[in-house]
């Protein structure tokens, strides 16, 4: 009986004693500072950084559409317990305004306040135009409109002479009356006659090309567009033997002074703007909780510079290789391709659940056989559907994944670091449809 009394009383104290650690543990977990980021990519870099440190958590599923979602009062609730959220910005995240509406007094970080962002205005709308520029020609001369890589469709323009005595404000006025109309479609390689009070759709191509035009009386013109030339859209004024013509520009943005930027929202896709991202959660890190602001220093420095030995290595590779083209499902590629001079062919917009038109999907098939471009990318957790049709159509092409990170499975969410692990195996398929030597150690 002693001895069954002597064990009951050490598993007693043992079962006493793993209550108390777990109860310990349990309130360790608890005293951490609670952080939330508001999508994966985001999530890993803070990570990255703070380690253990603190209790990081995503604000979005792991497994929906960042551009599409939002946020329940269960999910503000949630958020109402954190120190700190970070988002990427750049109008990725559509509700922040609402989270600093309900929760005012919550810190949020919008980490792409620290890089260069690509902006786009768009057409401007009927009625209004973005660009005007005087110019002086002759009705002997042919001109043209000189048009670089574009995606878009059509530019509307109307061509006003400069009467004598016309105030700038008098030809901004006939401009606009002009401009609400639709416009005559003129295909590239064509030629205008110029006709006052007329409008011309100048239909675009996927490559460079040109509109001719000719006007019937010497003197100054006013050319006017509801388009002002961009990385989007870029254009010139020319001569017919390519000289660029003397110009005088009388507006650059819209009349109404309504126009609308568009930012690309995936600027995380790009090293070194991850980089920058790092020593932003640095900063707020090592301000917030400064105990720790050798460890965060530490971790981010690690952090830096595994993403600068991959920019350095593909740098070289891009740098080597002869066709710097390559044609992807979604929009997502920009900054990645500016930081390694490529050119990126996208089907769909800035948000990844647009279908691509027929007439698209009919100059992307003419884009690849021109440029020699065998690989169509999609998005990692997408149906490949349309890529697989398309390298069917330009004959014995592939179908290859690209992870924007915008979403992830569940189950796919590895242990930190996962951001910088992905975007080296994104290098990795780009370079090789792009015609670089397959190399087993650049797959990890």
């Amino acid at each position: 009986m002693r001895k069954k009394l002597l064990r009951c009383l050490a598993g007693l104290v043992s079962c006493c004693l793993l209550a108390a650690c777990h109860a310990t543990s349990n309130k360790e977990n608890e005293k951490k500072p609670l952080v939330y980021t508001s999508f994966f990519p985001i999530y890993d870099l803070v990570k990255q950084v703070a380690g253990d440190t603190l209790d990081v958590r995503s604000f979005m599923p792991a497994n929906v559409d960042p551009h599409m979602w939002e946020p329940t009062a269960k999910n503000m609730k949630d958020l109402s317990h954190a120190d700190i959220l970070f988002v990427n910005g750049a109008n990725m995240e559509h509700w922040v305004d609402k989270v600093k509406h309900n929760l005012p007094n919550l810190k949020v970080v919008t980490l792409s306040d620290k890089i260069r962002l690509i902006t786009y205005r768009g057409a401007a709308a009927m009625g209004d135009f973005q660009y005007m520029t005087k110019i002086n020609i002759s009705a002997d001369e042919v001109y043209k409109f000189e048009f670089g890589h574009t995606h878009e469709d059509i530019m509307r323009v109307c061509f006003v002479k400069k009467k004598p005595e016309q105030s700038v404000k008098d030809a901004i006025a006939a401009a606009k009356k002009t401009m609400d109309q639709k416009g005559k479609l003129t295909p590239q390689e064509s030629e205008i006659a110029v006709r006052e009070n007329t409008v011309y759709a100048l239909e675009m191509g996927h490559v460079s090309g040109r509109v001719y035009f000719k006007v019937p009386e010497s003197g100054e013109w006013y050319v006017v567009s509801d388009r002002i030339s961009e990385r989007l859209l870029p254009y010139t004024l020319q001569t017919k033997s390519k000289k660029l013509l003397e110009k005088e520009d009388v507006l650059t943005s819209s009349t109404s002074g309504q126009d609308k930027i568009t930012y690309d929202p995936h600027s995380w896709l790009s090293l070194n703007n991850a980089k920058f991202y790092l020593n932003y959660i640095y900063d707020v890190l090592q301000n917030a909780y400064p105990d720790n602001k050798t460890l965060y220093g530490k971790r981010r420095f690690q952090a830096i510079d595994k993403l600068t030995d991959i920019q350095a290595h593909y740098a070289e590779k891009f740098k080597a290789l002869e066709h710097k083209e390559f044609l992807v499902t979604h929009y997502a590629w920009e900054y990645l391709a500016r930081e390694y001079g490529l050119q990126q062919y996208p089907l769909q917009g800035l948000i990844s659940t647009e279908s691509p038109s027929l007439k698209t999907i009919r100059k992307a098939i003419n884009y690849c056989k021109e440029k020699k471009i065998n690989t169509i990318f999609y998005e990692t957790n997408q149906p490949p559907k349309e890529a697989k049709t398309l390298a069917a159509e330009i004959g014995n092409g592939k179908f290859v994944d690209l992870t924007s990170m915008e979403y992830v499975q569940p189950g796919k969410k590895n242990e930190t670091g996962a951001y910088t692990r992905i975007m080296a195996q994104n290098l990795h398929k780009l370079y090789v449809a792009l015609g670089g030597k397959e190399n087993e150690s650049d797959k990890n």
